[in-house]
């Protein structure tokens, strides 16, 4: 057999896969972020602005105590990449075992945390702002945390093994059933609780189904196996685990206290109009999570079997693709945020100043322009080189947000992250990658990240300038009229300033090669029917 033949075959089948998951993904999100819109919609005119606020805040709060799951997930994810690629279902079952027991006594330390939590809550939100049916709300979104620990933790094995699409119609099923059925819960009884208990149950539906399913997929792994891991794994496992840590308390005190801030020092309600700009950032940014989730997974295998400049070659083009992605995401969010929220959607009383609109966006692109770095740093599993990043990063951020929130409001949020984020992850985290992955001087990395930060910056501040001479009276056609706009001029100033570029190459003959690879998959299997 052809060496480099079957390496041709293992790259397609790898580039298909990513491609499955990225376009299944991408279906599912589009129906989940319709059927969130709808509900969101019903739910702001029934509950209002206190009860989102109390959603965001709540799932906040909780989010602390992730912290005890101690990035074993991520480390066994990784630790999972080489077995399954061999087929050595042994040592994914020891894994896979291990993970189950570690998940088990982590979802019962959840539980007795969570419930010692409750008696702090009035902390968190004020006595006189709490709505009616908070407590309930509390313990609701507890036990749907403490039972993902028992249920969730096998979706782990089919996203190490690039398969993660075949979930999709599950998710998509189950969504549908209990977005129509808050609806109507919402309608007939405006009532939370019954609303939340919906979702819960729901919630818990979806996690079995996945459970029952992949348990069937993958009969070869014993989930309760009794063999014990090979000594390199475990050596491995701990490795990455001890590295997570800080990592994970860094990023929930980066990620997750922004809400808590907001409520603290500006309102609840506040925390709820923020929630409708988040619902649509995650909304957006979903899609673009399952393109980079979707080449996780090989870029995992590209660490692992290519060269230190392939790699490096690869990361160009993902850190373009990046640039690219999220500056058209950014000029879309600055021009058409408040003119979709206020003018389509819910009203003018639920949205910022453009100023505290401008921040938000700005936070936001330069994660972003993390994200490969952040992809790369897993799927090489470098978790101990820079473990005093998302801590330092956190420490500046809270410092900085609270000093800042007092003056400038949410603004002063968001700024503190920016501030945080500039002067620890952004320029640290380069310096690691490039030294233990690519072995290769970090000049070329910051003098791209300042292009692309520059431009990024650029050209929302030119679509926004352009957008603000456009005036029609009919709202939906200026916001037809604004988005070709905000999509079209990053996307030919970008063509027309990189299209030369080596990255730019990449991404055509990428595209090409998975387009055709794909097609002629298709008419070979549609052959071998007929024949």
């Amino acid at each position: 057999t052809d060496p480099y033949q079957k390496t041709d075959e293992v790259n397609m089948s790898r580039l298909e896969n990513s491609a499955k998951n990225i376009v299944f993904s991408f279906g599912n999100t589009i129906l989940v972020s319709i059927l969130g819109f709808i509900s969101r919609t019903v739910f702001i005119h029934i509950l209002g602005t206190d009860y989102l606020g109390l959603a965001g805040l709540l799932g906040n709060v909780l989010g602390f105590l992730s912290i005890s799951e101690l990035g074993i997930a991520t480390a066994i994810g990784f630790s999972l990449y080489k077995p399954l690629a061999e087929k050595d279902y042994k040592v994914v079952s020891s894994l896979m075992s291990l993970y189950r027991k570690a998940y088990s006594i982590i979802g019962t330390i959840v539980l007795i945390s969570g419930i010692l939590l409750f008696f702090f809550l009035d902390f968190f939100i004020p006595v006189d702002q709490q709505p009616a049916g908070t407590d309930f709300a509390y313990f609701a979104f507890l036990a749907n945390t403490v039972v993902s620990y028992f249920l969730a933790y096998k979706t782990t094995l089919i996203s190490s093994d690039n398969q993660a699409f075949r979930l999709v119609p599950i998710n998509m099923a189950v969504n549908t059933a209990q977005t129509i059925l808050q609806i109507l819960v919402l309608v007939l009884t405006r009532n939370y609780v019954v609303y939340l208990s919906v979702q819960i149950v729901c919630s818990i539906i979806l996690m079995a189904l996945q459970n029952i399913y992949i348990t069937q997929k993958y009969s070869e792994v014993d989930f309760s196996s009794k063999d014990r891991l090979p000594s390199e794994k475990t050596v491995e496992i701990k490795r990455n685990v001890s590295g997570l840590i800080i990592a994970k308390i860094g990023d929930y005190l980066v990620n997750s206290t922004d809400n808590l801030i907001i409520t603290k020092l500006v309102s609840l309600a506040a925390t709820g109009i923020y929630s409708n700009y988040l619902l649509i950032r995650n909304m957006i940014n979903g899609f673009i999570a399952t393109l980079f989730s979707g080449i996780t997974a090989s870029m995992g295998n590209v660490v692992a079997v290519e060269n230190d400049e392939k790699k490096l070659e690869i990361f160009d083009t993902v850190f373009f693709c990046a640039f690219l992605i999220y500056s058209i995401e950014a000029t879309c969010f600055m021009s058409l945020y408040n003119l979709f929220i206020g003018d389509i959607w819910i009203g003018r009383n639920y949205i910022f100043s453009a100023g505290t609109v401008a921040v938000i966006v700005l936070n936001n692109y330069l994660t972003g322009l993390r994200i490969p770095l952040i992809t790369m740093k897993g799927a090489a599993g470098k978790y101990l080189e820079d473990t005093w990043i998302p801590f330092g990063f956190a420490i500046v951020n809270l410092v900085a947000s609270i000093l800042l929130a007092k003056p400038f409001g949410v603004a002063g949020v968001f700024l503190g992250t920016i501030i945080g984020s500039l002067f620890t992850a952004d320029w640290y985290r380069p310096f690691v990658i490039y030294r233990t992955v690519f072995h290769a001087p970090v000049k070329k990395y910051f003098r791209k990240y300042m292009v692309y930060l520059l431009l990024g910056v650029g050209y929302i501040a030119l679509t926004y300038w352009l957008n603000a001479q456009i005036y029609l009276s009919n709202a939906y056609l200026l916001f037809l009229v604004r988005g070709i706009v905000s999509v079209g001029v990053p996307a030919l100033l970008s063509c027309a300033l990189f299209y030369r570029t080596t990255e730019f190459g990449a991404i055509k003959t990428l595209t090409i090669r998975l387009v055709r690879g794909t097609t002629a998959r298709l008419c070979s299997k549609k052959e071998d029917r007929n024949g």
